[in-house]
């Protein structure tokens, strides 16, 4: 360890927490002991020189006093280093929200106490005396407050703060620890606020907030501006409008009239059509009765010559009749006559018939006889040779023999079938079990899309980071894989609560990549294009790159005897790098856990279950619903402390999962049941041959059987033959000599009915003379009708013509008699009717005035019109009036107090535009003054944090992120720390935990070089950072706060790396406090406390040592 320069201060009380059961009243005095090589430089105005608290938090009494340079404040977690920073920003005017502990104020006051008091001594000014402020908080949540020993109000106090420039709502001056994340997370925009305000200079901060105001005032009346010059606009138009509308006005007014006019003398018109129809009906009604009186004069001798031809025709008709009667009957007798002529041919035909059937019999008889005489030589033939049934026993036997044989390969066939259905049975059993599995595995994935949909509810961006990352797979060179809230599986869903408690909601939400390529693929896609604020990690260049790489800290049988179920990396499931993810940020693979609560024996016993250099092995560990955190203390003895936690529901992983373990199990069983499915399927083709076979066996004795058969019934069959045909020889002789005893009568039957024929001939040819007679008869009666007929149809048209005619001369004359009678009617009508028009036309002249009259006078002389042009003349009028819009009484009304608007519109318009200007000129003047200045600031700003960040090896840049709107300006922090990446902008997504708060310090000790505040604070910012950063970083700030003239810094942590460099301006504040601590002044043999100037002893001879 390099030169070590500390200053210790102690207070009795500085040993006491809330486990104190001593008041302040009866605490010993104790002398307060300094430790010092060197004077201290002295405080700059506004520096805390001393804090004092009484019944705060976990305080009963407690004073530090602090040194004007770097002030470390280091104790071992829960001592009440947070306690002091609370202190200050209380005791300095800050509300409980900047320290995001508690909401009320009287939560401060400790346990058991009605009030608590904190006492600060800032340096005073030059001159001028230290302040002294206490602030006393009750709790009931009121405050009281004083100023050197005197009461003032909290306004009084609040300005003296900031005559110091002391911003404790600032988290460039004040960092509290759990606001480090809040400034990591802080925006661009509020960034640059709190580092206008850092600066102490209040005209730049006036100045950023003046353009906004400014700015959105010229934004608000630009855009006013804009609508009112539409506005105007508009009305300008619609006045252009409204004044040809006025124009109008008189036109449509005199159009309507000119209709008017026309409607009052259609009446006329009306009339004077009326008394020319009554003209034409007039002269319509002399015509008709003209042409009536010729059509009846025409008409006369065409009845008379119709009458004379139908007598005619009449006459014929008679005529005719009596010879169709004639030739009907000579028809009918010839008719009657005629049927007899087919009873001859049928005589005839029997007589040939039976003539045939005499000679058939005949030699029918013949024909048995021949064939009779055939069939017995042939009987004969085979009763002669008997067959031989010598063989009938051998055949019999051998077919029993088959029998047996056929029953034995059945037999066996059969086996082999059942075999084979038996082997076929367990078959259709795997593979239905192999179809359950699937199913069941079918069903396992589809819980998948419910835990996607449980993921959107959690997070939405996570939601669309998953979507889209599915959508474009092919992007990226490996598997990038989606968060644990998706992947990953609990085996026993009891644990759920307790993985929930260590696997954190920013590692449930973590994305994981294999490759670095990979990593900026994901983050320049999800990120930067589409603003997903989302985690990522990847892991190739750390020392456990998979998860194979990471080996257990003790073995089962250890974990075992120590009262565990096991480790929480071996009750999940998820793919490798997930699990490695999970290892690397929250150390599941060092979790153990046991389902029940252990006891106090069994905690000892895990606390005391050690490496051989006295660290515990198990460091983190589940009991029932709490967990456990084993801690060594890097100092004095280095005991080994617990801390415990309640385990506390998240829900994440309440939507349902893939179960991995049963996946892979179905996976296992559907790979056996192949396997033993593969075996089956050889022993059925085993016992499919053997079946085969016998198959083959039994159709041989089949053919063999069938063979024997065929054989056996041939010879029952010769026999039977044989047998058969020696009966039918006696039978044969028999039929043969009754045939050739039968006598013969054909000849003579032929005989007779040859005569019978010939007389049958004679008696034809008589009736055939008689019957043409009697068609010659019929000849004649039919003609004598035919020329009667026709001479009849002649008389017929004849008659029938002239009564058309006639007929059509009589239609002509009613019709023309019609027609005079309806031109008369008409006529008379037409005439009543204009005589009534005449009387109205008459009573309306009298009802007009003179000038109506006149205008009438006027109308009739100038133009004679038809009705149809009167209507065309008014349709058209009304057209030119409907073209003609608006033009009311209200028109010019309207039109007037348009004007009046537009001139109040043009005059506030252009007041406006003179606003305008002048606000243009008041940004342009103040970002004149205001710009430059910025950017000088945060230049040098940069030129810090570059400085920084090139000591350790890495870059980053600091810049204005300007824009149009001045609420959007902004401080643009972009970083680098791998070589071969480029300058990225500072976020929660693309660097990790370690690297922003990295960049989070050296930001605040950039602004060294342009503050003005008296002091800063940062409490644990060193968490999160690996050895390395953590060491570079704390040599920076050694640095920065150390130098000349640098404002006092104030870094608190509950661990520190042994070797660390360390300044002679340094002050390092040790706090240790706990409930079981002695009283150093009942019990100073134990912990030596009051031997403060041995320890002093001891640090110069180890200087000296060392610097020997």
């Amino acid at each position: 360890m390099p030169s070590v320069r500390r200053q210790i201060d102690f207070d009795e009380d500085d040993i006491y927490d809330e486990g104190t059961s001593a008041s302040s009243d009866t605490l010993p005095t104790i002398k307060r002991p300094r430790v010092s090589d060197e004077p201290r430089e002295g405080h700059a105005p506004g520096a805390i020189l001393r804090v004092a608290m009484r019944d705060f938090v976990t305080y009963s009494k407690a004073e530090f006093r602090l040194g004007p340079s770097l002030n470390m404040i280091i104790g071992p977690n829960g001592t009440g280093k947070s306690t002091l920073v609370c202190a200050v920003c209380l005791g300095l005017g800050g509300k409980p929200e900047l320290l995001a502990r508690a909401k009320d104020v009287g939560e401060f006051v400790k346990n058991g106490q009605n009030k608590a008091t904190i006492e600060i001594e800032l340096q005073g000014f030059p001159g001028e005396p230290n302040s002294v402020i206490e602030r006393t908080i009750y709790k009931d949540n009121k405050s009281e407050w004083s100023l050197d020993g005197k009461r003032e109000t909290a306004k009084n106090v609040k300005e003296l703060i900031d005559r110091y420039n002391v911003q404790i709502d600032n988290l460039c001056q004040f960092l509290p620890q759990d606001k480090v994340a809040s400034f990591a997370g802080m925006t661009p925009q509020n960034l640059l606020i709190e580092t206008e305000r850092a600066t102490g200079s209040p005209r730049m901060l006036s100045h950023h907030e003046k353009l906004k105001t400014l700015h959105a005032e010229y934004k608000s009346i630009a855009v006013a501006t804009e609508s009112n010059e539409r506005e105007l606009a508009k009305l300008k138009e619609r006045q252009e409008s409204a004044r040809v509308e006025v124009e109008r006005f008189k036109e449509r007014e005199r159009l309507q009239s000119e209709i008017e006019l026309l409607e009052r003398y259609r009446p006329f018109v009306e009339y004077s059509e009326l008394a020319n129809r009554v003209r034409e009906a007039k002269a319509e009604a002399r015509q008709k009765k003209v042409e009536h009186e010729t059509a009846k004069a025409r008409a006369g001798p065409s009845f008379q010559l119709a009458e004379e031809a139908m007598e005619s025709f009449k006459q014929a008709s008679e005529a005719l009749e009596s010879s169709k009667a004639a030739s009907d009957k000579a028809l009918k007798k010839y008719t009657s006559k005629s049927k007899d002529k087919d009873s001859f041919m049928s005589l005839i035909d029997e007589q040939k018939s039976a003539i045939k059937v005499y000679q058939e019999d005949r030699e029918k008889v013949r024909r048995e006889l021949a064939k009779a005489k055939l069939d017995l030589s042939k009987n004969e033939e085979k009763a002669a040779n008997r067959p031989d049934d010598s063989r009938k026993e051998e055949l019999l036997q051998r077919m029993q023999e088959n029998s047996q044989q056929n029953r034995e390969a059945t037999r066996r066939r059969d086996e082999a079938k059942s075999a084979q259905d038996a082997v076929d049975a367990r078959l259709a059993r795997l593979n239905s079990n192999i179809a359950r599995c699937q199913e069941e595995i079918k069903n396992l994935e589809l819980v998948s899309n419910q835990k996607l949909r449980h993921v959107q509810k959690v997070d939405a961006e996570t939601f669309d980071a998953v979507v889209w990352l599915r959508q474009n797979k092919q992007l990226f060179k490996n598997e990038v894989f989606e968060p644990p809230i998706l992947t990953l599986t609990v085996a026993d869903r009891n644990l759920t609560d307790a993985i929930e408690s260590v696997v954190h909601r920013t590692q449930m939400l973590t994305f994981t990549c294999l490759s670095r390529e990979d990593y900026l693929t994901f983050t320049e896609n999800v990120i930067d294009k589409k603003r997903l604020n989302v985690p990522v990690v990847e892991y190739s260049g750390t020392d456990h790159p998979t998860f194979d790489t990471w080996r257990k800290i003790c073995s089962p049988e250890q974990l075992h005897k120590l009262h565990f179920d096991g480790f929480l990396i071996d009750a999940v499931a998820a793919p490798d790098p997930v699990l490695n993810m999970l290892c690397h940020s929250a150390n599941i693979d060092e979790f153990a856990y046991s389902r029940r609560a252990l006891s106090a024996a069994q905690r000892d016993q895990i606390e005391n279950f050690v490496t051989g250099d006295g660290n515990p092995v198990v460091r983190r560990y589940i009991s029932g619903k709490d967990s456990y955190f084993l801690n060594r203390s890097l100092y004095g003895k280095r005991a080994i402390y617990t801390q415990t936690r309640d385990i506390r529901s998240t829900n994440l992983l309440s939507g349902g999962g893939v179960d991995q373990e049963r996946k892979a199990q179905l996976t296992q069983e559907i790979n056996e049941a192949k396997d033993m499915a593969t075996q089956l399927q050889e022993e059925k083709q085993k016992h499919f041959r053997v079946f085969q076979e016998r198959l083959g066996q039994i159709r041989q004795l089949k053919n063999e059987k069938d063979s024997l058969t065929k054989t056996r019934e041939r010879m029952h069959k010769e026999l039977q033959d044989w047998n058969r045909a020696c009966e039918t020889v006696e039978e044969l002789k028999k039929e043969i000599q009754e045939l050739e005893s039968r006598p013969d009568y054909t000849d003579e039957k032929v005989a007779e009915a040859q005569e019978k024929i010939r007389e049958h001939l004679n008696d034809r040819e008589a009736y055939a003379s008689k019957l043409v007679e009697l068609l010659e008869r019929v000849w004649e009666a039919r003609k004598d009708f035919v020329f009667k007929h026709i001479a009849t149809l002649k008389k017929r048209s004849d008659a029938m013509e002239l009564k058309r005619r006639a007929a059509a001369a009589n239609e002509d004359l009613e019709r023309y008699a019609q027609e005079a009678k309806e031109a008369k009617r008409r006529f008379q009508d037409l005439k009543a009717e204009a005589a009534s028009r005449h009387q109205q036309l008459e009573a309306m002249m009298l009802a007009m005035t003179e000038e109506q009259q006149e205008q009438i006078r006027e109308l009739s002389d100038k133009t004679e019109m038809t009705l149809d042009e009167l209507d065309g003349r008014i349709d058209g009028t009304k057209k030119e009036l409907d073209n003609i819009f608006g033009g009311n009484q209200h028109v010019i009304e309207q039109y007037e107090k348009r004007q009046s608007e537009v001139e109040r519109l043009q005059q506030k318009v252009d007041t406006s535009h003179d606003q305008i200007r002048d606000l243009q000129a008041q940004i342009t003047q103040i970002r004149s003054e205001w710009e430059p200045e910025l950017d000088n600031l945060v230049s040098k700003i940069s030129a810090e944090f570059s400085e920084a960040f090139q000591s350790i090896g890495c870059a980053g840049v600091v810049s204005v992120g300007k824009d149009e709107d001045y609420e959007n300006w902004s401080i643009q922090i972009k970083v680098k720390f791998r070589e071969h990446e480029q300058l990225q902008l500072l976020t929660h997504q693309r660097q990790s935990g370690g690297e922003r708060s990295v960049s989070t310090i050296f930001y605040l000790m950039s602004l060294q070089c342009v503050t003005k505040a008296p002091f800063r604070i940062v409490d644990e910012i060193n968490q999160g950072m690996d050895p390395r950063n953590e060491r570079m970083v704390h040599g920076r700030m050694v640095d920065v706060a150390c130098q000349e003239n640098a404002s006092q810094y104030f870094l608190v942590t509950p661990k520190l790396l042994p070797d660390l460099k360390y300044h002679k301006k340094m002050v390092v504040h040790c706090i240790y406090s706990g409930t079981f601590l002695p009283n150093p002044i009942k019990e100073s043999d134990k912990m030596g406390l009051g031997r403060l100037r041995q320890y002093g002893e001891v640090g110069r001879r180890l200087r000296q040592a060392i610097t020997a």
